[in-house]
């Protein structure tokens, strides 16, 4: 991962983050200039753009501005407008000072910034996304699964011998008749949970079935002209057509690539932000009065 910035974007980070407050100072000085004119131009418009998309990307701003229809601009223009003018009068009000709600605004638009700085930054190469996927092929095994339908004898209002031999009776009958697929709800009685289980897996089927007719039927091999049986569940007997049934697998890595590389850029993402505003809090001298062991004030 050779691609991957370490220090620098920490610094070029910091650089961006210092333009930012040098840009929103002067704005406020010229909003203090005369703060009842809202001034509508180019770079007000690509900031508003980036702060609304949580994306600080300058020249993708620019080019969705540039796309934008007339109405669409004009839309824009308004909703523009109406912020500025609104956050102008909270601060009239003093509405920015000690209030919890607003800080937490402010900390998540730095939190904005640096994402949109790491995403530009952060490259991944192929190399990188089979690294990846050796590295965490374990997250990316597909279960086996099963598709099958049954036919219930419940055990509830009567014996599990007497489920089980009314079972038997029917499997006879269903493979006799060549009953399908389709026509299981025809026969047997209700049971509590579903009649076709479509591509499920053990912890599924485990889950409705109990663990010992989980394990049978996914021992099965597929038919779709037979039944087999019968098998219990806590809740009684089951007749099992099962025509689908496929082992579990790690997929190749062609299948999944796309998925792979979103899966790494978000996780490098999410490093290198951490590590960005990390530091950040690194340029502040921090002095503990209080001892977190101890839940005293030193």
């Amino acid at each position: 991962m050779s691609k991957i910035l370490k220090e620098p974007l920490a610094h070029f980070l910091l650089a961006g983050l210092a333009l930012f407050v040098l840009f929103e100072i002067v704005a406020d000085d010229a909003a203090s200039y005369d703060s009842k004119v809202i001034n509508v131009d180019r770079d007000a418009l690509l900031t508003f753009v980036q702060f609304r998309t949580r994306a600080f990307e300058p020249k993708v701003a620019g080019e969705r501005l540039d796309s934008m229809s007339a109405q669409e601009l004009e839309r824009l223009i308004d909703d523009y407008v109406r912020e500025e003018a609104l956050h102008r009068e909270a601060l009239a009000l003093g509405m920015d000072k000690n209030d919890y709600v607003i800080k937490q605004r402010m900390i998540q638009s730095i939190e904005f910034i640096t994402n949109g700085f790491v995403t530009a930054a952060v490259q991944v190469s192929d190399d990188d996304v089979r690294a990846y996927y050796e590295a965490n092929r374990q997250d990316y095994y597909v279960q086996p699964y099963v598709t099958f339908t049954h036919v219930f004898f419940s055990s509830e209002n009567r014996s599990r011998d007497d489920a089980l031999a009314l079972a038997s009776d029917k499997l006879d009958e269903l493979n006799a008749n060549n009953v399908v697929f389709s026509d299981a709800p025809r026969h047997g009685e209700r049971f509590p949970y579903f009649v076709n289980y479509v591509e499920r897996d053990p912890d599924f089927v485990r889950s409705h079935f109990g663990a010992r007719m989980a394990e049978a039927v996914f021992a099965l091999e597929p038919s779709d002209t037979r039944w087999f049986g019968p098998f219990e569940s806590p809740y009684g007997a089951h007749l099992v057509m099962i025509p689908r049934k496929a082992e579990g697998r790690y997929p190749e890595l062609a299948e999944i690539e796309t998925a792979i590389r979103q899966d790494l850029e978000r996780e490098l993402i999410r490093e290198q932000n951490d590590r960005a505003i990390q530091a950040i809090v690194d340029t502040y001298d921090v002095r503990r009065s209080f001892d977190a062991s101890t839940g005293e004030t030193r």
